[in-house]
């Protein structure tokens, strides 16, 4: 709003002679005047005592009960209306100026907070419902509305997964970009964020309120999200790198009312709620004890062997599939599969000789949307879900990376890198490689040759002449000319059980620290 805009609402509450209105600049703050400008000056309205400050600031409301301020303005102007300073602000701006008599400092400072607050409010209101009702997406809403925060964002349901969370201005506390990562909170997460003060004395309305705790460096601020006056959820702001200021509140409350009306309008299926057998699954997944979960489904019978199947799309950005279309069309499939569906993700747990069908589970997602599917080792109780889940997610990532054109990754066939992965975080793996792997990589670097490709393939095809000489197109001669050679420079003994197991081992290891580098 503009100078004149405030000035006309002084005027409902007290006396004001204006000086100059010469701007037009939009002002979006209020703030007491201290001798020096804010870095934002331009669109700050300041209210200061007693005297114009040399030089002014652009927007200026001064209280004061002086009769000589007629004297600094141009002669011949009535007081009443707006007139131009003889003495102009020496940078050469425009100043909006007026006076207002000093006994309705206060009233008027704090009306003139509230006025701003409102119009702010109604605006990033206006703008946020716009904004949702052209993107049609929650996790669009949220990315653009971390951008009006300058922070991360975050929308949690009820029972703490994760519905959506800005990229924009990424995540980068650890707590929630594992959890992000993860696509829920863990059992022992949530347990101790529920025994935070702050949570358990929060307003049960959309009143924001600080969260904050040991385990992390940053300040977050929460605001429960409502659909037709049901708890759905949480908002959290999380200040990350950037600190959210005072005015962020009223703006994160408004955001949780759009983030509802956007939730019940163009994401329906994101408000699901779980039956109590569906609930009981997943607080198997996030690591709730058995014995803290319902009786009536401790002793639910499954099958005694079972695998976990984790579907996800390969594109991030694939809009979620509703989760009842698919339930039902997976159990038409599987009739005794258990089946949990989350936003991009769906788990599947069936029998092991059901598994097999995993080809025709993958034709039941909609033409053109490409999907993964990561499978767990055998397991033979419902207690061991989460680790099951571990596994597939590990298998599915750890393949992709490996195997790129691939959609089916079993854990057993990559369980070995997915080992030394995991070991790569701590550890430089170029340091357990066989001496002779790097002995002939430098070899065939200075000649020209392919003594180690071929060892690769021989180790690939369970030393196979015969194998190694088809997968290469290579006579069978050409490849035990080539072993001999490499036996002949390393020193290596291709036909010993062990030196073939440390070759297979050291062909893993170039292939995790090449994709970690």
């Amino acid at each position: 709003m503009t100078f004149q805009d405030i000035v006309n609402e002084i005027s409902r509450l007290a006396p004001v002679q204006i000086l100059s209105a010469s701007s037009g600049t939009d002002i979006s703050k209020v703030r007491l005047w201290a001798n020096r400008p804010e870095s934002e000056e331009g669109s700050t309205l300041y209210f200061g005592y007693d005297s114009q400050p040399d030089p002014c600031p652009e927007h200026y409301i001064l209280a004061s009960d002086r009769t000589d301020l007629s004297e600094s303005v141009v002669p011949d102007h009535p007081a009443s209306v707006t007139l131009n300073i003889i003495h102009p602000d020496p940078a050469g701006h425009s100043v909006d100026l007026a006076v207002i008599p000093s006994r309705y400092f206060a009233t008027v400072f704090n009306r003139i907070q509230d006025f701003m607050s409102e119009r702010t409010g109604n605006d990033y209101l206006h703008y946020l419902i716009e904004t949702a009702d052209k993107v049609k997406s929650v996790d669009t809403l949220i990315d653009l509305a971390s951008q009006t925060f300058n922070a991360s964002l975050i929308l949690i349901d009820r029972d703490f997964r994760i519905l959506s969370h800005s990229t924009r201005i990424p995540v980068t506390d650890e707590l929630w970009t594992d959890n992000i990562k993860k696509g829920y909170c863990d059992y022992d997460f949530i347990t101790e964020v529920r025994k935070l003060k702050s949570v358990q004395m929060a307003d049960p309305g959309t009143t924001p309120f600080e969260v904050t705790c040991s385990a992390s460096p940053y300040r977050k601020l929460a605001c429960k999200v409502y659909c037709r006056d049901a708890w759905i959820g949480s908002l959290l702001l999380i200040e990350g790198d950037h600190t959210y200021r005072t005015e962020h509140a009223e703006m994160l409350r408004i955001l949780s009312s759009v983030t509802g009306y956007t939730l019940l309008n163009f994401s329906p299926e994101l408000l699901y709620r779980t039956s109590d057998y569906q609930g009981f699954l997943y607080n198997l997944l996030i690591g709730t004890p058995l014995e803290n979960l319902p009786e009536a489904y401790r002793n639910m019978k499954f099958q005694e062997n079972m695998k976990l199947l984790y579907f996800r799309p390969e594109d991030s950005e694939s809009v979620p599939i509703k989760g009842r279309l698919l339930r039902e069309a997976f159990h038409r499939e599987l009739p005794d599969c258990h089946v949990i569906t989350y936003r991009k993700a769906t788990i599947v747990v069936c029998s092991t000789n059901d598994a097999e069908k995993v080809g025709d589970l993958l034709a039941l997602f909609p033409a053109g949307y490409s999907v993964n599917v990561g499978i767990s080792n055998p397991f033979h109780k419902i207690e061991f879900l989460r680790e099951a889940l571990s596994e597939a997610q590990d298998a599915l990532t750890t393949g992709k990376e490996i195997d790129s054109e691939r959609h089916v990754f079993p854990f057993e066939e990559y369980s070995l890198s997915i080992m030394l992965r995991h070991f790569s975080e701590t550890e430089d793996l170029t340091r357990y490689i066989h001496p002779a792997v790097l002995l002939l990589k430098d070899y065939d670097e200075k000649y020209k040759s392919k003594l180690l490709p071929t060892i690769y393939e021989y180790i690939l095809n369970s030393c196979s002449i015969k194998k190694t000489a088809e997968a290469l197109f290579l006579h069978r001669n050409s490849v035990i000319y080539r072993l001999r050679k490499a036996e002949e420079i390393s020193g290596l003994m291709l036909n010993d059980p062990d030196t073939q197991f440390m070759l297979r081992m050291s062909f893993h290891l170039m292939k995790t620290a090449s994709r970690t580098s």
